[in-house]
């Protein structure tokens, strides 16, 4: 079988992120086995220490280098500071590496983009200890929850984060077979502060070892800097044909960029990590919306629900992505409004057939729309919100058709809708522009007028709001190829 850097090597630059994906994914998969793993050993004690002269601060940088690419892609201020760069500890570690991937790992799990993190190493003179703090920016730990974050499987109360729950509980275990001690405090995001012996007296004599010094083992580099742009991804057609668009609502930033370098080659792709997907919905206004069910801050049935109770964007087709896959999620999706409901792991030719589905589907609507532009009444409503719209828009342009005053604007206005959020909701729905959509509804009721009434030509076009016979019959001609006066005698 082909290494990920054999792979990388053969298919080039633009196979690269795929290939990071799988082995970001391939290396969380074996850290929650082997958490597990540690997790049951913890509770057999089972565990042997194997602790080894270490320059605290070299370790530390070795293993926040693994992170550096996460903070410049988040423009968060990720730093590491000691008084004491020559510092030595006796540590575990394999162990002690854990409890840094644990610490930094909730820390950038919590901390928004823009935001910070230090590791801060103090050494005190005067003590026979050290302390190690790790600080965020994040959201903090509410006041109820900070005598069992080291619990094992407990999870915050305000995590909507996915999580096994064992980490801290790891990271505590580890710290205190070391004779030491972890404590959390929070105000203005959270502070893990790790206190290490110094020496080698603290320990038995079979928990010594002599190792190498440190190396970095990486097989595969993918800290480069052509992978923090996102030029390396497939590039997209050029061709000026205009796209259906789509919003991915996923804080899973890895499945997150895979759905776009995949879908952006026939799609324009807009993203939001859940914090603003409402406000990035009705910013774009997208023809479809994917959306995960485990967010940061609304839950995807919630988002899904407010955007389908919402008039400016209750017609866009949503498909729910989420790893819950009982009956209950599922109906929870169902009364939230989503038109479809995929669960994780997903295949992706599914997803793009689904996708390809719902907007045919939305297409044959807009058909029928528009095939049918003057004749939707009120006996032709399902309870659908956006029927119920054109219904009431409808009703408004044929009490106002002989009014050539009547504006756009004046619709908007009696539509309670910005001039804006009408422009967006008709282009959706029915293919078309607010304008056109009103003079296709004109210059159906003037053909009508046509064929089933003796009013002159002008006549007609006064009453179905044409500022003058001229304009009419140039509109008439655009419309159907031929004019009024030759439509009427053919039908004669």
């Amino acid at each position: 079988m082909e290494s990920l850097h054999e792979i990388a090597k053969d298919k080039g630059v633009k196979m690269l992120n795929e290939v990071e994906l799988v082995h970001n994914n391939s290396n969380r998969l074996l850290r929650l086995i082997n958490q597990l793993l540690d997790f049951r050993k913890v509770e057999d004690r089972k565990f042997t220490l194997r602790a080894s002269k270490t320059n605290l601060f070299e370790f530390s940088e070795n293993i926040t280098n693994d992170f550096k690419r996460e903070a410049k892609k988040r423009n968060i201020s990720f730093k590491l500071s000691s008084n004491n760069l020559d510092l030595e500890l006796f540590i575990d570690r394999n162990l002690m590496d854990k409890v840094y991937f644990n610490l930094l790992s909730n820390a950038f799990k919590f901390t928004p983009d823009n935001g910070k993190i230090e590791i801060t190493i103090e050494d005190a003179e005067n003590k026979n200890t050290v302390d190690i703090c790790f600080k965020d920016s994040g959201i903090g730990i509410p006041e109820k929850d900070m005598a069992k974050v080291f619990q094992a499987f407990f999870k915050g109360s305000n995590n909507r984060k996915n999580s096994s729950g064992i980490g801290l509980h790891l990271s505590k275990e580890f710290v205190e077979m070391h004779k030491g001690s972890i404590q959390v405090k929070s105000l203005h995001g959270s502070e893990f502060i790790v206190t290490l012996y110094k020496g080698q007296a603290h320990f038995d004599e079979n928990e010594i070892i002599t190792e190498q010094d440190l190396i970095d083992t990486s097989i595969i580099d993918f800290t480069s800097e052509y992978l923090m742009d996102d030029n390396y991804l497939i590039q997209a057609p050029t061709d000026e044909t205009e796209k259906y668009s789509i919003l991915i609502v996923e804080d899973n930033r890895d499945l997150s960029a895979f759905l776009k370098n995949k879908l952006q080659l026939e799609y324009d792709v807009y993203l939001s990590d859940g914090m603003d997907a409402v406000e990035k919905a009705l910013e774009t206004i997208p023809d479809i919306i994917l959306c995960d069910v485990n967010l940061p801050d609304k839950n995807g049935f919630e988002i899904c629900e407010i955007l389908k109770k919402d008039l400016r964007t209750s017609h866009i087709p949503t498909i729910i992505l989420t790893a819950l896959g009982d009956q209950e999620s599922y109906l929870k999706g169902l009364q939230s409004g989503a038109d479809l409901y995929l669960t994780k792991p997903f295949s992706y030719s599914i997803l793009i057939q689904s996708i390809k589905s719902l907007l045919y589907n939305r297409e044959k609507l807009r058909f029928y729309y528009t095939s049918n532009i003057h004749k939707i009444e009120q006996i032709d409503l399902f309870g659908n919100i956006e029927q119920q719209f054109i219904n009431e828009m409808n009703s408004l342009i044929k009490d106002n058709l002989g009014n050539s005053d009547f504006s756009v604007e004046n619709l908007a206005e009696n539509l309670k809708i910005s001039r804006v959020q009408l422009y967006r909701k008709v282009k959706a729905i029915m293919g078309i522009s607010i304008s056109d959509y009103i003079s296709k509804i004109r210059l159906e009721k003037a053909k009508s007028m046509l064929e089933n009434s003796s009013l002159s030509i002008s006549e007609i076009a006064y009453s179905t709001g044409f500022s003058s016979p001229n304009y009419f019959s140039t509109a008439f001609k655009n419309s159907y190829g031929t004019s009024p006066g030759t439509f009427r005698k053919s039908i004669s």
